[in-house]
């Protein structure tokens, strides 16, 4: 497990590199509100824009079919900062850590368990030449949990012939407890900024959401509304508004706990974080009864992501009865700063 809780490394930049716009600007945005500790600034959140497969053949392109050899450096920013065309080329060197986010893609047409499984041999420390976190079969994994706690999702996998992705995402969509709960900020700013309301100032629609949040009582809750939305012109939109707001933040719960919204989302990802770790454990060793016996530290302790992926190759070869475990690691580079985020 790394350990990057180190001064020297807080001072220092991390660069995250994800697929795409929902890891960025949700799943990663929401992670770093709630855990400030990272460290981790939305402008070094990099969007690839493309998947696992293209990045190997863009190493490739840059230093051989032979990359692996012990005698190459493969500088995973200079890259990629080459490939979108960004005016100031990046380098390893100007990052303490190096984290990579990518789906498995199995139904990808150019899905290629070898060169996949070359990418997470190679890519194994984030202090060095970057670490790679592969989900499966995507993104979206994390919110996949039918409650909190979810006894099921230790057993949880999908047939390797739900394609296209949009299948998994909507499946997803129509199980998870938690999926109003992550976008629900995003739900707010659009409800403020929408054509009834009209909020038109950004700043004071950011106020206005930063608030609302950071609401933590249920006996305060109208009297906190009231006071925020004296933006809103309309008395009668004001109102409606208020009562709207309301049944939203009672149904997300976080007020019922004395919890900010903030506060409330930390616990439910290190409960996230504490599902995948069980059950990566549970992937490797195949017995689940083994799981029970060991504290998840030393569950952590030993996942071996390469390992997975071995097994999630296996299980899923048979295009027509194989399956894929659902599985969320790109959530452990919370315990791998720190493991006492999550206690």
């Amino acid at each position: 497990m790394n350990n990057y809780a180190t001064e020297a490394r807080r001072r220092g930049r991390s660069l995250l590199v994800v697929e795409g716009d929902h890891e960025k600007n949700e799943l990663f945005w929401l992670v770093f509100k709630c855990y400030p500790e990272l460290h981790v600034d939305m402008e070094n959140i990099w969007i690839y824009g493309t998947n696992i497969y293209m990045l190997y053949e863009d190493i490739i392109r840059e230093y051989g079919d032979d990359w692996e050899n012990e005698w190459t450096d493969i500088d995973l920013p200079f890259v990629i900062s080459k490939k979108k065309n960004l005016e100031n080329l990046c380098y390893k060197n100007d990052f303490t850590n190096i984290i990579l986010v990518f789906d498995y893609e199995r139904h990808d047409p150019q899905f290629s368990a070898d060169k996949i499984l070359r990418l997470q041999n190679y890519f194994s420390d984030a202090a060095d030449m970057g670490k790679l976190y592969l989900n499966y079969p995507m993104i979206e994994s994390y919110q996949h949990l039918k409650s909190l706690p979810d006894e099921e999702y230790i057993n949880r996998k999908i047939s390797v012939s739900l394609q296209p992705g949009s299948k998994y995402k909507e499946l997803v969509r129509n199980e998870s407890v938690i999926e109003k709960a992550v976008d629900f900020p995003h739900r707010i700013e659009d409800l403020l900024a929408g054509t009834r309301y009209r909020i038109e100032d950004a700043d004071k629609r950011q106020i206005c959401c930063d608030k609302i949040l950071n609401i933590s009582n249920d006996s305060e809750m109208e009297r906190s509304l009231e006071e925020i939305l004296r933006v809103v012109d309309d008395d009668k939109k004001a109102r409606t508004l208020k009562y709207q707001l309301k049944d939203w933040i009672e149904k997300v719960g976080y007020t019922h706990e004395n919890r900010t919204y903030w506060k409330h989302m930390r616990e439910v990802i290190g409960k996230i974080v504490c599902h995948n770790i069980e059950k990566a454990y549970v992937i490797q060793h195949e017995d689940r009864n083994d799981s029970n016996d060991r504290k998840l530290t030393e569950q952590f302790e030993q996942v071996d992501l390469s390992q997975i992926l071995n097994v999630q190759n296996e299980v899923s070869q048979d295009m027509e009865n194989g399956f894929i475990w659902v599985l969320n690691t790109c959530i452990f580079l919370i315990p791998d700063y720190n493991f006492r985020l999550i206690a």
